[in-house]
């Protein structure tokens, strides 16, 4: 279906359309001449009291929700709320043109605990700041109850200290794409590559570890992330911990994703133990043989309960799996049998995806379609319930825009296992000093009163070229006081 949106305020057209894949996951905008399926229309408009934003549907539904614009607040909250009508407004009026009632409600964006904690830090107890984000953005009470018990488990772990920071180092690197990946990241057929890459992230890491020494900064957590570090090759993976260590050695948490089986033997997993790694990840995102071929991945379900078992003779105490809800040609059933042989291993963590194709990545190209949403609802569900069972308890989540279902992804963890970083990341807790291609440091402000972000570029060869203006961007970000640089335009929770 195509759709036309029209509204007071330009900048909101692209959340407004947000709003509308909510219901059409597969609408597309159109501009310009010619009828389009659906056409959208958001006014404002005077009423008693103040002003209303009204939304207006004809075409193939025809709807209309209008809804108070709150006039208070600095001018950055009035925009926020002024927006936030304009998206409530379309989404009753599509949920009543419709008849669904979406798991999430209205919400789109990444983050939807901040929500809860916004209310919790301005006075609310949990339960009553979970009901209100439930009841304004039309939650179910499943999502609800999980929004609480994530920040119920959050409440658990330590607090970062004003001194701690956490590190990310990227490795843009795999032995295969994934059909659905959309990450920066190439596949390692180039060794002299490979070798400049890995002499510039040395540099990049090294330098970020001076820089955090001099500010008298403690790392939290290290967590070395991709693409898949370890396709690196164990030669090379050692540098850049060797690199990391006046970090690793004082963190309390060190992360190797080492998503791709393929890429594990014992020699690289007692070099990973032997440079400070304490959590290891093994992903299969399936368990089916014929899934895995399908999605790209040269590895077989096999392979992965192998290197799980070299992961624990290598003295791992900490193995996280993850697995994706969704993938193509897989139904529940499917899906339920991978869920089972994953945690039949016992894994301290799994972390359940919702498949999400963006438009970098080979499906969104190849036009696959996202499946149906009631299964990949069901599939979230079944993870939900089976990892309860089984003694786990989900201590974070975030979203994206074109998941499977308009659903989420979970990382469930058995007590005292969770992922700081994780939480760390995806809360906003602490500031973030990255390294390497695509990765992106944040600078947290006490209170969370401000953040700024400094990315590196993306493009591998331009991050070799330039590796030093990456460093010189995490100095600058360090040296900012209160009142400089740009913030975060969007916290992402709505």
């Amino acid at each position: 279906m195509t759709i036309r949106v029209i509204a007071p305020e330009p900048g909101f057209i692209k959340e407004l359309v947000d709003v509308a894949h909510i219901f059409l996951p597969n609408a597309s905008l159109v501009e310009g001449e010619g009828e389009p399926g659906l056409f959208i229309e958001i006014t404002e408009k005077d009423s008693i009291g103040g002003t209303v934003a009204e939304a207006a549907l004809s075409g193939a539904f025809a709807a209309m929700h209008a809804l108070p614009v709150e006039p208070s607040g600095t001018p950055l909250e009035k925009k926020r709320l002024r927006k936030r009508a304009h998206k409530l407004a379309l989404y009753h009026a599509l949920k009543a043109a419709t008849g669904v009632q979406p798991a999430w409600g209205s919400l789109t964006g990444v983050r939807p605990t901040r929500l809860v904690y916004e209310r919790m830090e301005a006075g609310h107890p949990l339960t009553d700041a979970v009901a209100q984000v439930r009841d304004l953005f039309d939650l179910t009470p499943g999502k609800a109850g999980l929004l609480e018990e994530v920040i119920l488990r959050q409440a658990t772990l330590p607090a970062p200290r004003e001194d701690e920071f956490s590190v990310y180092v990227g490795v843009p690197f795999c032995v295969s794409r994934c059909r659905y990946c959309s990450f920066v990241s190439r596949v390692t057929r180039d060794g002299a590559l490979l070798d400049a890459y890995t002499d510039a992230l040395c540099g990049e890491v090294a330098g970020t570890a001076a820089l955090a020494q001099g500010l008298g900064l403690r790392a939290r957590a290290v967590y070395f992330g991709g693409g898949t570090p370890t396709a690196l090759g164990e030669r090379r993976l050692r540098r850049v911990l060797e690199a990391a260590r006046p970090l690793t050695a004082q963190s309390r948490e060190v992360t190797v994703e080492a998503g791709r089986p393929d890429t594990l033997d014992m020699p690289m997993l007692r070099m990973l133990r032997d440079e400070g790694a304490g959590r290891l990840c093994v992903n299969p995102q399936t368990m089916d043989d014929a899934t895995l071929s399908r999605i790209g991945r040269a590895h077989t379900a096999a392979q992965t309960e192998e290197a799980y078992a070299m992961a624990r003779a290598a003295g791992f105490t900490h193995v996280n799996m993850d697995l994706i809800a969704g993938l193509p040609g897989e139904d529940e059933e499917t899906f339920r049998r991978s869920l089972s042989r994953v945690l039949d291993l016992s894994p301290e963590s799994v972390t359940v995806h919702a498949l999400c194709v963006k438009r970098s990545s080979d499906m969104h190209r190849l036009g696959d379609a996202l499946p149906d949403g009631a299964a990949a609802q069901n599939m979230v569900d079944a993870a939900r319930a089976e990892t309860a069972a089984r003694g786990y308890a989900p201590y974070y989540l975030y979203r994206q825009k074109h998941m499977a279902g308009n659903q989420e992804n979970v990382g469930y963890a058995m007590p005292g296992h969770e992922c700081l970083y994780n939480v760390d990341m995806m809360e906003d807790a602490v500031t973030v000093l990255a390294a390497g291609a695509g990765a992106i440091s944040r600078r947290v402000w006490p209170g969370r009163n401000r953040i700024v972000r400094a990315p590196n570029v993306k493009d591998i060869a331009h991050y070799i070229a330039r590796v030093g203006e990456m460093m010189e961007r995490k100095e600058e970000l360090m040296r900012m006081g209160a009142g400089e640089g740009a913030d975060e335009a969007e916290d992402g929770a709505e």
